[in-house]
This record gives C-alpha cells, sequence and structure tokens, in this order.
C-alpha cells in the first residue's frame, strides 16, 4: 500500500537476481580454492564481480507473478471503452461552454441545467448531454428526429420546480412528486429518455412528460415512439469545475435496446481531478495526482473507466444504478491524494517508485472492492477520511455529514456492499493511452 513520504516499494533486484549475485560469488571461491589460487587474489577477483553484479542489477524490477483478481491482465480488451464511445460518431448535443477560471458561481454562462432545488443538497446542476439513435442495421437516425429529441430533452430534463409546483397546486403528492423529480438519478433521467423513444413505460408517466400527467383529468400523456430506432444512447457529461458537491468531472453512457429495456449497458467514465478550479464557494485549486519518482515529467492525466454490462441486473429505478464514488472515493484516499493538510488545495501525501507500482496498487485496491467482504474492510480504512475536512460542501445543511458518511460507506448501496456484481471490466488511462485493464 502506497503511503505518505515514501516509495510504495524501493525499484529493487527480484529474488532470483539476489540469488544470481549470491551464487556468482561463491563460484569465484570455491574456483580459486580449488584452483589453488592465492587468499588476496580471490579476494580482489571477489570485490571485482562484486562490482560487476551489483551493477547490473541496477533497474531490475520486482520478480514478475501471476495476476491476482483485479490486477492488471496482459492483454486489453478487442475495443476500450474510450474508443468505443468514440466510434459512436457526432450526437444531437446540449452542451454547456467552459466556465470561465474567475467564475464563482457553477450554472455561470450554462445554458443548460437540471433543477435539484428540491433534493436534500439543494442547487442547479449543470449538465450536457448527447443523444444518438441507431436502426435495426446499426445506421445513426437521430438527426432525422432532432426536432422530436428536443421535445424530449426539454419535458425531461428541462424541467422547472417551481412551474411544476404552481401546476400540481393541490395534488396530495406535490411535494413528493417534485422531490421525487429532483432526486433523479443521471441514468434514471437517460432511462426514461430512452422509454419515450420506444414508447415504453417503465417510470410514472408525470417524470417522463410531465405535471400535467398527475391529474386525471390532465392530458393524454402517450406519444408515438420512434419506430425506427431499435437502440437509443445517452451520454451524460459533469465537469467538475461546475459541481461543488461532487468535483469529479465524468461521464456517463447509457445504451438501451428496445427488447431488452430493462437490462441496458453503462460506461462510466471518471477523470482525476489535475489541476482544476471549481466554480464555487470555496474556490477550491484540486488536484490529486500522485507523484511518480522515475518519471521526468508528471502524469498529466489519469482516467478511468468502468463497464456495467447489460446482463448483471434489471435496472429500472434509482437504486438499481451504483454511485460512482463506490469507485472514486476508496481511489481518491487510498491510492491518489491520500491524507493532505489542506483538501481545498492542490496535492498528494503519495508517491510511487514508478509508474506500474501505480497501476498494481490500484489494481489491488479494485481486486479487494469487487467483494462485499472487501468492500467493508475498505470501508473501514476510509472511514479516517469520511469527515468535515475532507467532504465539507455536504456540512452545509441537506445530507448533512452523518448522512454521507453512512451513506457511501455503507453495506447497502455504499462502498460496504462491494463492486460486485454491477462493475465488470474497468480501464486505468495515463496520459490518454490505456496501460491496464482489470477484470
Amino acid at each position: 500500500m502506497p503511503s505518505a513520504g515514501r516509495p510504495t516499494a524501493l525499484r529493487i533486484c527480484t529474488a532470483d537476481r539476489q540469488l544470481d549475485i549470491r551464487t556468482g560469488l561463491w563460484g569465484v571461491y570455491a574456483w580459486g580454492s580449488s584452483a589453488g589460487v592465492p587468499v588476496k587474489s580471490q579476494l580482489t577477483a571477489i570485490r571485482f564481480v562484486t562490482i560487476l553484479l551489483i551493477a547490473a542489477s541496477f533497474g531490475c524490477s520486482a520478480a514478475p507473478k501471476a495476476p491476482l483478481a483485479g490486477e492488471p491482465l496482459n492483454k486489453a480488451p478487442s475495443v476500450a471503452m474510450h474508443e468505443r464511445v468514440r466510434a459512436l460518431g457526432p450526437g444531437l448535443q446540449f452542451r454547456n461552454h467552459a466556465v470561465s477560471e474567475s467564475a464563482v458561481t457553477p450554472t455561470d454562462g450554462a445554458q443548460y441545467v437540471y433543477d435539484r432545488s428540491f433534493s436534500a443538497n439543494s442547487r442547479m446542476s449543470a449538465v450536457g448531454i448527447e443523444l444518438w439513435l441507431f436502426d435495426a442495421s446499426g445506421a445513426p437516425v437521430h438527426t432525422e428526429h432532432s426536432d422530436s429529441l428536443t421535445s424530449i430533452y426539454r419535458d425531461i430534463y428541462g424541467w422547472n420546480a417551481s412551474e411544476w409546483r404552481d401546476q400540481l397546486g393541490k395534488h396530495a403528492e406535490t411535494t413528493t412528486i417534485l422531490e421525487t423529480k429532483s432526486d433523479m438519478f443521471w441514468e434514471s433521467l437517460a432511462q426514461q429518455f430512452a422509454e419515450r423513444v420506444f414508447g415504453l413505460e417503465l417510470t410514472p408517466a408525470l417524470y417522463r412528460y410531465g405535471p400535467e400527467c398527475a391529474h386525471p383529468e390532465g392530458a393524454s400523456c402517450d406519444t408515438p415512439s420512434i419506430d425506427d430506432a431499435t437502440t437509443v444512447v445517452v451520454r451524460t457529461f459533469l465537469d467538475a469545475r461546475r459541481d461543488p458537491m461532487n468535483p469529479v468531472t465524468r461521464s456517463i453512457t447509457y445504451t438501451a435496446h428496445r427488447d431488452r429495456m430493462n437490462h441496458p449497458e453503462l460506461m462510466l467514465e471518471l477523470h482525476v481531478p489535475n489541476g482544476i478550479r471549481v466554480a464555487g464557494p470555496e474556490q477550491e485549486f484540486l488536484d490529486f495526482r500522485p507523484s511518480i519518482i522515475d518519471r521526468q515529467e508528471p502524469i498529466e492525466q489519469i482516467q478511468l473507466w468502468a463497464h456495467l454490462p447489460p446482463d448483471r441486473r434489471s435496472r429500472t429505478v434509482n437504486a438499481d444504478y451504483p454511485d460512482y464514488n463506490l469507485l472514486f472515493v476508496p481511489l481518491r484516499h487510498l491510492a491518489l491524494q491520500g491524507s493532505v493538510d489542506n483538501p481545498k488545495d492542490r496535492g498528494s501525501s503519495i508517491r510511487y517508485s514508478t509508474t506500474e507500482d501505480l497501476i498494481q496498487y490500484v489494481g489491488s485496491l479494485l481486486g479487494e472492492l469487487r467483494t462485499a467482504e472487501g468492500g467493508r474492510a475498505v470501508a473501514e480504512r476510509l472511514r479516517s477520511f469520511l469527515t468535515v475536512k475532507y467532504y465539507y460542501m455536504f456540512d452545509a445543511g441537506g445530507q448533512g455529514m452523518d448522512g454521507y458518511r453512512t451513506y457511501i460507506l455503507g453495506s447497502r448501496s455504499g462502498i460496504g456492499r462491494g463492486l460486485n456484481p454491477d462493475f465488470g471490466r474497468i480501464e486505468l488511462l495515463i496520459d490518454g493511452s490505456l496501460v491496464a485493464t482489470y477484470e
């Protein structure tokens, strides 16, 4: 395990190389004795051979070992996740411009936001969406349906809590409806989008269409499906600079097929903060990258991609979609940033001897997280980090620090439940290159 102020492992010789040194020295001594060489000459030869063997040993790496569950494999998948997403081509976009460095409000200049004003952690969330539709042959068809898709986008993502409250009027469930809509996971919103495209119903109509569907006498909440679409892909973008509650740049790629709507495929993309200014009340300057001793230049970018295969479970409600922090919180505190004096400023206390050491440790940590037993053990090691010092954003009201700690470390929906069965392959990219695949 990496630790503050020292490398996780020294770049030392393997046991085999050390044995070669000992064997070589013994060989020189044995030869000299049997050949009657004077002791003084033997000692001179031993000194010379010692220097040669030690010099040859510099730079040798740790002894190879069989990969454990969760350690990087020697071969990458046929198509990496970032390449799969890139291959989708251009979609229909609802994306915000980058926030300015001087901004102090997350939504400054944002055109596209999701209203979370009725959530415990009340806020307006700047969010980007990109959409694709494909027909049975795999051909893209979203361009020809852009008007319909834009209308669906507005119904699902463009809601206004105040307007909904006025339209709901004296409805007995007004508060519950507004809280439910406000608390929708990004994956659930993508699912509702697919429901509208396919003309299927997994979510109550009022969340897919609007408050008029909450009244029996309201408008008909049923529109024609887009019949030539057999696959819907929704990619959700969250920019750390616009997200003080969760300052991690990430994307969620949701793919649903008409004939197996309950079993979507998801790909999560996480960017480790690498010197970003957060547009929020604290004006954080975040950089969680660890030091690598043998690199002349620091790592520029660390990304993780996580695959949630479609066959692991049925997914129809919020609780079916795991939180990305099941991955990120352990990695942040145990593999990347470590313990620091000021979490609001850039810096890491963790150093590795080599990039390979980082790769190996991430693998061993992910391997431990795979099981519920391992997840509970990791959750206990994280408990000292789940404090106001690191998670001050939850202490300003709403959910509260105690509530967030209980949730994220718990065995129901948090780290204590482990990554299985939801998470499949996890990929690590450094400076844009795939360096490890963890199964």
